[in-house]
């Protein structure tokens, strides 16, 4: 029986990149928090560009596999992918508070996810109460989305975004450096020189 086990150099290098994601997100996540008009534009435009790019390529998709069944559902698709990219690029303020509701139920269902993850899978040990305060102030904020919906949707989702990524980002980071500090402490074969 063999065991792949990583190596120390390798859980390193493998956390180096959870902490450049982490450090990105804390850094979007202060720039909605100071922007959060800007953001929630920003957001919403993207979405639509999401979705208008996603439904030409499942257009095209579609023609170029033609004989392959699932024609015509993959074409119906991706026009009416297309068409919601448009309608979201065309009209961003109705788009923003379907956004907002949207993101109210996704920060609600997502707070409660991490929450249960928190008390179940042990980040770190002794940091899991990071990723159940993660939990909490997501779920917090969904509730908050969905109470003051729609009247101040305009700067809520960005504002909310923000608050979202940041501690993602803090909670990433806090995981990662836990991960090391873990590997760092435990005792490893010793190296023969």
């Amino acid at each position: 029986m063999t065991t792949d086990f990583l190596s120390s150099e390798d859980i390193k290098k493998s956390t180096t990149w959870v902490i450049v994601l982490s450090i990105v997100l804390i850094i979007l996540g202060i720039f909605a928090i100071l922007s959060p008009a800007v953001a929630s534009a920003f957001f919403t435009a993207t979405m639509g560009w999401i979705a208008l790019i996603s439904g030409i390529m499942m257009i095209v998709q579609s023609f170029r596999s033609h004989p392959v069944r699932g024609f015509w559902l993959n074409l119906i698709v991706g026009i009416l992918y297309a068409i919601a990219g448009l309608y979201i690029l065309f009209n961003l303020g109705a788009a923003l508070l379907a956004l907002t509701l949207a993101f109210g139920i996704l920060f609600v269902v997502e707070g409660i996810f991490t929450i249960i993850m928190g008390f179940t899978q042990k980040a770190g040990r002794s940091m899991s109460w990071l990723v159940v305060l993660n939990g909490v102030v997501t779920l917090i904020l969904g509730i908050m989305v969905l109470n003051r919906w729609p009247v101040s949707a305009l700067w809520l989702i960005g504002l909310y975004v923000g608050i979202s990524l940041l501690f993602s980002g803090i909670s990433l980071l806090a995981a990662a450096l836990a991960t090391r500090k873990t590997v760092a402490d435990a005792p490893g074969p010793t190296a023969e020189a």
